[in-house]
């Protein structure tokens, strides 16, 4: 059976929570997380990955181990804080850093996302379509309407994605204090400057396929940001790194698949109220079990 791997990154250490959100109960004893997996499921993928921390390596096994059906595969990746010349932080390095490590691990194409989003199974349906089924070259990025994206406890930062008529991305753009005004326009705050957005614009929320061509730009870029790192402590190697420089050096590698679904997370403590009734109106309408597995 051809592997088609789901690949989660659940390393974050969840400081703004104020917990390990990644497997904080919505419903049951189901977290955000098993929503996704479950969703991934029924579309076709067949091979989870969990990227963790060494620390929580055991939770994650204890809690997945014999639950999932048979025919899932699992694998548990540990994002190392650690570098080659025994220098070691308490942070792990990021997104980017995240992917690299899934290198000896996953030999095929695969999607990788968040572990604390709630995507929705349409856009697990576009990905696996996309980049299972295609045969070229090309990376994916599942992108979500802003006004789908926001949060009603605080800011959002968010990717505002630029597309060329093909869909193709060629460039992202980070913006920061994004929330609705009191007018219901949604704006970026900075400073004493607001720009109002368009509602309808595309944006990343993490939700990437990847062909394995990806691993070998990452682990270049990553060496090149060890040397130019000014805060051992806090600066981080992100996926849109590795992203930028596939735009600027592999022009329409990366197609962007534009979903109506409507995002949920869990940034802030108090999202996980809004989570909760979010997914329990999807098991009043059928739509997922009371029990996933």
């Amino acid at each position: 059976m051809v592997k088609k791997t789901l690949a989660i990154m659940a390393a974050g250490m969840g400081s703004r929570f104020g917990s390990l959100k990644q497997i904080q109960p919505v419903n049951g004893n189901f977290s955000i997380m098993d929503f996704s997996i479950y969703d991934a499921m029924q579309v076709g993928y067949n091979h989870i990955v969990f990227i963790v921390r060494d620390e929580i390596v055991e939770l994650f096994k204890d809690r997945y181990a014999n639950k999932l059906p048979k025919h899932i595969s699992m694998d548990f990746v540990i994002q190392k804080n650690d570098l080659s010349d025994s220098r070691t932080r308490k942070k792990p390095w990021g997104t980017g850093h995240a992917l690299l490590a899934l290198k000896k691990t996953v030999t095929t194409d695969f999607t990788l996302i968040n572990a604390d989003d709630f995507y929705g199974r349409n856009a697990f349906q576009l990905m696996h379509d996309a980049l299972f089924k295609d045969t070229n070259l090309n990376h994916y990025l599942v992108a979500y309407a802003l006004k789908n994206t926001l949060s009603d406890n605080g800011t959002v930062s968010r990717g505002i994605c630029h597309v060329d008529k093909n869909q193709n991305l060629f460039s992202i753009e980070e913006l920061t204090a994004i929330m609705k005004n009191d007018a219901g326009e949604i704006i970026s705050q900075t400073n004493l400057m607001s720009e109002t957005l368009n509602p309808n614009s595309l944006v990343s929320m993490n939700f990437w396929g990847f062909k394995q061509s990806v691993f070998n730009v990452a682990n270049d870029l990553f060496l090149k940001f060890l040397h130019t790192i000014t805060d051992f402590e806090k600066d981080e190697f992100y996926i849109t790194y590795i992203i930028k420089h596939l735009i600027e050096n592999s022009p329409n590698s990366i197609q962007v698949l534009a979903t109506d679904s409507s995002w949920f997370g869990m940034t802030y403590s108090a999202d996980e109220t809004s989570a909760r009734e979010n997914i329990q109106t999807h098991i009043d309408s059928n739509f997922y079990p009371k029990k996933l597995w």
